[in-house]
């Protein structure tokens, strides 16, 4: 969506995609487009969020979601953000592009344009499984609320695939997937890590069971 509601007069300006004003008319005609068209949009903000960030914060190449993943995934991830060659001056206004494009989530989620949540794994340190943790987060911080987050990664993802009466709320009749946690994200999505068990097809399984079945290499 950015990158159709940045005016062609603005597009040549110096650092225009951190200080694009997302009020301006054409923002404002695409959201409300996007908001009657009921078109989903999944703003994968984990993977811009690594893209325009990964040099700049540690916490994402040292995350603890990390070392679950294979070796020569790991390896691979090192070697590309050594080669992204961000520079340590442009971080400030690499972070500003980046609040951007939250402030961009929590409009289209404002003008009612249903979201989706994903994160594109295995792009560069978007480890699978995890990173969807940390889009739910990025998600509350662009602004919406921890249930409208879980609605987004359950209901709404299962109806852009037509999946509604099969998956995406707890009732009976719908398969037997879940995710049994410990805490309840309503009050902090953070409690999204607080895996209790999983529901497959309706076999119990332990998450410290399925962690161990990740290759090492």
């Amino acid at each position: 969506v950015f990158n159709y509601i940045i005016p062609a007069e603005v597009a040549t300006q110096a650092n225009h995609r951190a200080t694009l004003d997302l009020q301006n008319p054409l923002a404002k005609t695409l959201i409300a487009d996007l908001a009657q068209r009921r078109v989903y949009v999944d703003p994968t903000l984990v993977v811009f969020r690594n893209m325009i960030l990964l040099n700049d914060l540690t916490e994402i190449h040292n995350h603890p979601d990390v070392a679950c993943v294979p070796r020569r995934m790991r390896d691979y991830w090192h070697s590309y953000r050594q080669q992204s060659a961000l520079a340590a001056e442009t971080r400030d206004v690499r972070h500003a592009e980046f609040r951007k494009y939250q402030e961009l989530t929590g409009l289209l989620h404002q003008a009612g344009v249903p979201l989706l949540v994903g994160t594109d794994t295995p792009e560069p340190f978007v480890p699978p499984g995890s990173s969807l943790l940390q889009e739910l987060e990025l998600l509350v911080a662009s602004g919406l609320s921890p249930a409208d987050a879980l609605s987004a990664a359950t209901l709404q993802n299962a109806r852009v695939l037509n999946q509604q009466d099969q998956l995406g709320t707890v009732e009976p009749g719908k398969l037997a997937d879940l995710v049994i946690l410990n805490a309840d994200p309503t009050g902090d999505i953070r409690n999204t890590r607080q895996i209790f068990a999983v529901v497959r097809g309706g076999v119990v399984c332990d998450p410290a069971v399925i962690l161990r079945a990740v290759p090492v290499e």
